[in-house]
């Protein structure tokens, strides 16, 4: 059950993150971390899964 507690914990984070409009033009699908500008590679996990957010 930590698997979806963690989940779920990410999600609410970039949702709130992106609907109070704190700039997050990108998001890392792999993560679901926000992040403010375009990145090769995500600044939270490191993986090459930076997406602009739609």
């Amino acid at each position: 059950m930590s698997l979806f507690s963690d989940a779920g914990r990410k999600f609410e984070k970039t949702k709130r993150a992106l609907a109070g409009g704190d700039g997050a033009a990108y998001v890392c699908t792999a993560c679901e971390e926000p992040a403010d500008e375009d990145h090769e590679y995500c600044p939270h996990c490191g993986e090459s899964a930076v997406e602009p957010v739609e």
